[in-house]
């Protein structure tokens, strides 16, 4: 994983992309990529106040092979910032329930989650 500064970068376990998710995947990004078989929930932190050490973060998911190889610049989707590491997090763990679910294909995922 090359890309930008992610020394704020935590994933969660990797999901597998459920069959209807890979479709609708697929069909809306025009992206084939065999390998594709996992979603990476990741919550990225971006330093907002040096003195303070102040962070904002956003909830981002890309899609991963079963290793968890995946491109930094290819997501599915990136949430608004959260000021808060744990309102990041719950909101994480909404997506993650919905990928579970196979729900997570991007014409939704704004609807569902936000």
């Amino acid at each position: 994983m090359n890309g930008p500064n992610y020394k704020d970068f935590y994933q969660k376990a990797l999901i597998p992309i459920g069959s209807n998710d890979l479709i609708h995947f697929k069909e809306l990004t025009a992206y084939e990529h065999a390998n594709h078989s996992h979603w990476l929930i990741a919550l990225v932190g971006e330093l907002k106040d040096i003195e303070k050490e102040f962070y904002s973060w956003k909830v981002t998911i890309y899609p991963s092979d079963m290793s968890g190889s995946f491109s930094w610049n290819n997501t599915c989707y990136t949430s608004l910032n959260f000021d808060c590491f744990h309102q990041a997090y719950n909101h994480a763990k909404n997506i993650e329930k919905y990928g579970k679910e196979d729900q997570l294909y991007p014409l939704n995922i704004r609807e569902n989650v936000s």
